[in-house]
């Protein structure tokens, strides 16, 4: 079993390590001290398990399960100091979450579970659940994405998305005349984005909806969209009802 080790804490993520090391069967694939880190840790090695702090600088525990695509969210193990975030990682259905300062049985516990959820539909449905926990938070729409640019990452912000294109497994977030590539497939990508801000206006093409500035008939219910960046995109009948719903004209048909 494969694991990452994330706390911004040098001691704390040391005291995981000297513990992991008397389980025989588990290898140490790396180390993050934030958020940042491991959502880029993640995606690179694809653990089997991820000991994650919650309360990290910049972007916390339940932050960088929102950045990472589904099929990518490993087994999550919280690691916390507060009770408050022990009950929401309880209620996320997370693998487990241990108390800091950590007692060497529950942890020897938690390792035991994780073993016995190794295989990959275990660990989609363990997913799952996390991802409906945390769309039922106040906070239940993405507000930036983590995008690599050669070797570094970047934050995108949502705000600054003008449309999305679906690039095969991938997504493409077009941002003032430049693209970013995103790991994550358009289906998953519109479950995290708002709708009262977001327009699947076709299978491989979402649009933010104050960036649409013309909208010019074609047939059969399809339009020709020009958006803010001059940027013109075709909209398809399967999505009609949507885009008739925004312009508030599906009622009158």
């Amino acid at each position: 079993m494969r694991a990452l080790i994330v706390d911004d804490e040098r001691l704390a993520r040391r005291g995981v390590v000297l513990r992991l090391s008397k389980f025989k069967d588990i290898e140490i694939v790396g180390e993050c001290s934030d958020g940042l880190s491991a959502v880029e840790k993640i995606l690179e090695l694809s653990p089997d398990v991820v000991f994650l702090d919650v309360q990290m600088p910049g972007m916390d525990g339940f932050e960088v399960l929102h950045a990472l695509p589904k099929e990518n969210l490993p087994n999550i193990i919280f690691l916390t100091a507060y009770e408050q975030h022990a009950l929401r990682a309880f209620e996320v259905n997370a693998l487990d979450y241990l108390l800091k300062p950590v007692d060497d049985e529950r942890f020897a516990a938690a390792v035991d579970r994780a073993r016995r959820l190794g295989d990959s539909a275990s660990r989609l449905r363990m997913s799952e659940r996390i991802l409906r926990m945390l769309g039922s938070d106040s906070e239940k729409y993405l507000s930036r994405f983590v995008v690599r640019t050669g070797s570094r990452l970047q934050i995108v912000h949502v705000e600054d998305i003008v449309w999305i294109s679906a690039a095969g497994d991938y997504t493409e977030l077009h941002v003032s005349g430049r693209s970013h590539l995103l790991r994550e497939s358009m289906n998953s990508l519109e479950q995290k984005l708002d709708p009262a801000k977001f327009l699947r206006i076709h299978r491989s093409r979402m649009v933010r909806k104050d960036a649409i500035v013309e909208l010019s008939a074609i047939d059969n219910r399809e339009y020709l969209i020009q958006l803010t960046d001059k940027s013109l995109h075709r909209s398809s009948r399967t999505h009609a009802d949507k885009l008739d719903q925004w312009l508030n004209i599906g009622k009158n048909r």
